[in-house]
């Protein structure tokens, strides 16, 4: 709220020094009420020391609180009642709880119903106050807050001298985009859980058990260990010394997989770990850590969603982990994280398929696409003209960038054409991230530099690690800040051309800047009607209003469901993807606060501002500049009748006013069910080739054959080493018999 068109994406991170509250349940609650009421006389502002007897804390524990928190215009007092409502935001209580708590505390004479000074006085200070606790909160201007109650107000056909009843109240909160944005923000944010000083978590919804490894635990996915010869480890069982989230030195952010691959996760995990800050997001503070309960957010059907999990882990009888496993064996961040994205997912089994392009947009909430150059006709004039290597440099400072080589390479010996499994050292199937570049004209040379976190697949053309080039240039040696007689094979340099030639896929995730304004919404396609602009049934869509005031720079998405999301869904019942588009054209629509806003009913190639291309795929993304001026954003399905749920994002590098579902009162002549249109468009719009994703993933059997071929070679090492190992305890024995002997 704060914003016309709410910008809350995702769930609310309160300061840490309140994680404690969120622990209190109802009885709780109801207890500080009490507390109020009884103890302080209803007290309207607070002092330290009343504050801390409200919340039971000691005066000192409290002072920090109060003064860095609550008591922003440092007066030394605080809104007793913004106290209250805001530890019942923060508490365990249902959405609906809190919603009926608060309803009641500003109930102020008890009636059941309350006036429009008492829901603005309700807003204003309940939202003031949640945005001390959470700083990603705006808090709303007095005027915004009287507009959304006069908006109340004449929905449930009140005039500002009436009253409106609890059921008006809820039906107006759980409707209205900004208030709904606001309660799902606090719904499902991380609440602590009551545990004894030296009690470790365990998960209940995702339980150190079969279950969250396999759909089916009697038939394990081909490849996978049966259940039985599965152990469950925490971090102080496997980890050699103490453990760790995040380890410095050479060994950061080293992993690979383990038996049951899931590289196309890994791939992505590893090109976002490119930007330790993007990695550092996912993380959400429980205050639990040290009891083992953690938390990540991904972003899922644009919002961030958040995924608790404890910390034990899946290993086999060997001690060695079953999915993602670490170079530094301290360190956990990697195994922790696929662990959560399995959660959400239903199980491991879930994730060891995908693409590329669907984790870095879970990763990242970012616009993430792939394009594989073999596919391109035009792609080496694209580089002999310099364009890819501009677009790469842009890439790079607009996010993070990722390649793959997705082709085997074919050399002919004395027995034929064979297929090796990598390219100049660079490795079939494995993601790598780029992380710079570099320009030396005068030499014409462009190199790039390649970050390899797997701990293998080391490149040994020009500019490797192992190439003489670095000692006998020192200059491009300085201008890389490479020292050539030192290798770190954490990263490689080579040159563009080599790039081009062994990387066919090249992964771009597109991150806008936290300070971009962000609006989520969601709706449902027409089960009749509908449709796309080749059909005059397009005006039954809904429309999205957009205000501009400033030129700005704005990104559209379109997201559907998906089937590795869902995983409650009934198996078998496959989500059907629609083909979707979404047009922005110009559109007069008025003030929308003065009602019967017109409804755009003409499609004109001449006022369309940005446009994308119809895809089936989980995300369509539409961007572009948008000048001064009002438009209306028109999500479609190419063909009519759909019926789907959908969820549209407005990203814009200015604040922007937005308005969708209840917030617009259209004229009622727009509200016809069978309303039609006009398209005087110069062509028909038409589906977009269906996009293929990139997964890299190798069949089970084979990884399973691979993971077993090493297991028994672990083993047959460590037989040998045992057998060693006892002929010196047997010959040592034998001294010290010899040696007791001769003291006797």
């Amino acid at each position: 709220m704060g914003v016309r068109g709410s910008t809350l994406i995702g769930k609310a991170q309160p300061d840490e020094r309140l994680l404690h509250f969120t622990s209190w349940d109802m009885a709780g609650i109801i207890a500080l009420k009490e507390r109020h009421a009884h103890d302080l006389g209803h007290q309207f502002a607070l002092g330290v020391k009343q504050f801390a007897m409200l919340l039971e804390l000691d005066e000192n524990d409290a002072k920090s609180i109060f003064r860095e928190v609550f008591d922003t215009d440092r007066n030394s007092l605080v809104d007793s009642f913004e106290i209250i409502s805001c530890l019942a935001m923060l508490s365990m209580m249902s959405i609906k709880e809190k919603v009926d708590f608060i309803y009641s505390l500003y109930d102020f004479n008890g009636s059941g119903d309350i006036t429009m000074d008492e829901m603005t006085i309700l807003m204003r200070t309940l939202v003031t106050g949640c945005a001390k606790m959470d700083k990603k909160i705006s808090p709303p201007s007095t005027e915004e807050v009287e507009r959304l109650t006069v908006k109340a107000f004449n929905t449930a056909d009140k005039d500002a001298d009436g009253e409106i009843s609890k059921y008006e109240f809820d039906e107006f909160c759980f409707s209205h985009p900004m208030c709904k944005d606001f309660l799902d923000y606090w719904c499902g944010n991380v609440n602590q859980v009551v545990l004894a000083d030296k009690e470790v978590f365990v998960d209940a919804a995702f339980p150190p058990a079969g279950a969250s490894l396999y759909e089916n635990i009697a038939i394990p996915p081909s490849g996978m260990l049966p259940v039985s010869t599965v152990e469950w480890l925490r971090p102080n069982q496997f980890c050699p010394d103490t453990p760790t989230l995040f380890s410095d030195g050479p060994l950061a952010n080293r992993f690979c997989p383990g038996p049951a691959s899931n590289k196309w996760f890994l791939s992505a995990l590893h090109i976002v770990a490119s930007n330790f800050s993007l990695i550092k997001n996912l993380f959400v503070h429980t205050g639990q850590e040290d009891h083992g309960r953690y938390c990540f957010k991904f972003f899922k059907e644009g919002t961030w969603v958040n995924a608790v999990v404890d910390d034990y882990l899946p290993f086999n009888r060997m001690g060695l982990p079953l999915f993602t496993q670490g170079e530094d064996r301290n360190e956990i961040w990697a195994m922790l994280v696929e662990k959560a994205y399995a959660k959400i997912h239903g199980g491991y089994e879930s994730i060891i398929e995908g693409t590329v392009e669907y984790a870095l947009r879970d990763l990242t909430g970012g616009i993430a696409t792939a394009n594989d150059t073999n596919k391109d006709p035009k792609f080496q004039e694209k580089v002999s003209q310099g364009k890819f290597w501009l677009a790469l440099k842009k890439e790079l400072k607009n996010g993070v960038v990722g390649c793959s080589s997705t082709t085997p390479a074919v050399v002919t010996n004395d027995v034929g054409d064979v297929q090796v499994t990598n390219r100049m050292g660079i490795v079939i199937g494995l993601g790598y991230s780029v992380l710079e570049t570099l320009e030396i004209n005068e030499k014409r040379l462009k190199l790039i530099k390649i970050g390899n976190p797997w701990g293998t697949g080391d490149f040994t053309g020009d500019w490797g690690n192992t190439s003489p080039l670095w000692e006998e240039d020192l200059e491009v040696a300085r201008a890389a800040r490479r020292n050539p007689k030192v290798v770190d094979s954490s990263s490689f340099w080579m040159t563009q051309s080599d790039f081009v030639r062994i990387f066919n896929v090249q992964y771009f995730c597109k991150v806008l800047p936290e300070e971009w304004q962000t609006v989520r919404r969601t709706s449902t396609f027409p089960a009749n009607g509908g449709g796309c602009v080749n059909f005059p049934t397009w005006v039954q869509n809904e429309q999205i209003l957009i205000d501009v005031e400033d030129d700005t720079e704005v990104v559209v998405t379109l997201t559907q469901e998906d089937d590795l999301y869902h995983k409650d869904r009934p198996k078998g019942s496959k989500i059907s993807r629609p083909y979707l588009g979404v047009i922005c054209h110009r559109h007069n629509f008025g003030d929308v606060d003065l009602g019967s806003t017109k409804k755009l009913m003409t499609m004109r190639s001449s006022t369309i501002e940005l446009m994308s291309s119809f895809s089936n795929a989980r995300d369509v993304t539409m961007t572009g500049e948008l000048p001064i001026g009002q438009y209306a954003v028109v999500p479609q399905t190419f063909d009519p009748d759909a019926g789907c749920k959908y969820w549209i994002t407005v990203q814009s590098r200015e604040r922007i006013n937005i308005y969708a579902g209840s917030e617009i009162d259209f004229d009622k002549k727009y509200l016809d069910k069978d309303l039609e249109g006009d398209n005087e468009m110069e062509q028909d719009l038409a589906k977009a080739s269906a996009p293929h994703g990139h997964g890299i993933e190798e069949a089970n059997q084979i990884v399973a054959l691979q993971a077993a071929s090493k297991m028994i070679a672990d083993l047959t090492i460590m037989a040998r080493d045992l057998r060693e190992k006892k002929i010196s305890l047997e010959k040592r024995v034998q001294e010290l018999v010899l040696a007791s002997s001769k003291l006797q």
